[in-house]
């Protein structure tokens, strides 16, 4: 439950307003990031990022030249320092802090603009959904995030979601299984790609404070196909039939005999196009 609550990132987030990075690095993720906008035909689409923290990458975006972005976080803690970020001098006018879940079904501060809130060409959020699995009504939060930013997306729109879990336990919850578990409706997307990012090593991270070198590659659709087998209960579908199966036969993370389950080196970059 920790990773899904607000007490527990306003207690970790702390007093420091220093930038701060989790799973694979914004510094990967600001190159795919950029591809999608210099090839994107004008005019250039609204940025939304979710559960950014205390990371810098909306001020880069925005100080790169890409004015249009909003910033979606629960902990009050977060979205304040991106406040001060924005009105410090040059102030960011077109950068804007949301303070709300994105499990939420009501975004007030968004929804009430003239196109009523579905107006976000690309999303980007690095482990919000693994975060919301974590929770009790992990599943229930997850469909609603994914129908959520689906609704609120244009067409054509890209969602870049980064996660710890390979395509064999996440294609079904951004896709149908978690939105009709929690009795919305399910989302299509026109196209579905996935890399794999290659972390550093544990034993870089222990003795240098730079970003260590991380390893993108594209992941051929064959190896999306992991599924749950008849029979699974509907959480096993939507969280993951493999997360499940490890845990069931006592393995570790990382012990599974197929390459494609949790390990702590790697985690995966999803490309959603609507």
């Amino acid at each position: 439950m920790a990773f899904a609550s607000v007490e527990h990132w306003e207690d970790s987030l702390g007093a420091s307003e220093a930038h701060r990075d989790w799973l694979c690095s914004y510094a990967t993720l600001r190159k795919i990031v950029l591809d999608l906008l210099n090839h994107w035909p004008p005019p250039l689409p609204n940025i939304l990022l979710v559960g950014t923290g205390l990371s810098n990458f909306a001020e880069e975006l925005y100080d790169s030249g890409f004015k249009y972005i909003t910033v979606l976080d629960f902990a009050a803690s977060a979205a304040e320092v991106h406040r001060k970020r924005a009105a410090s001098r040059p102030a960011r006018t077109g950068l804007r802090v949301v303070q709300r879940s994105v499990a939420e079904a009501e975004w007030p501060e968004l929804d009430g603009t003239s196109d009523g809130g579905r107006e976000f060409g690309i999303v980007v959020d690095k482990g919000v959904i693994d975060c919301l699995l974590t929770a009790r009504d992990g599943l229930d939060r997850a469909g609603a995030a994914v129908t959520n930013l689906f609704s609120r997306m244009t067409t054509p729109g890209v969602w870049i979601s980064v996660s710890h879990s390979p395509p064999g336990q996440r294609r079904d919850l951004y896709c149908t299984s978690a939105a009709s578990a929690a009795g919305l409706s399910p989302v299509y997307w026109h196209e579905f790609k996935v890399k794999r990012v290659r972390l550093p090593p544990l034993e870089y991270a222990a003795t240098s404070t730079l970003p260590g070198p991380e390893q993108v590659e594209d992941m051929p659709e064959a190896g999306f196909t992991a599924s749950a087998p008849p029979g699974a209960t509907q959480q096993q579908q939507a969280a993951g039939w493999g997360a499940a199966r490890e845990a069931d036969q006592g393995l570790g993370q990382g012990q599974g005999e197929d390459d494609l389950d949790f390990r702590d080196d790697v985690a995966y970059i999803y490309m959603m196009t609507k």
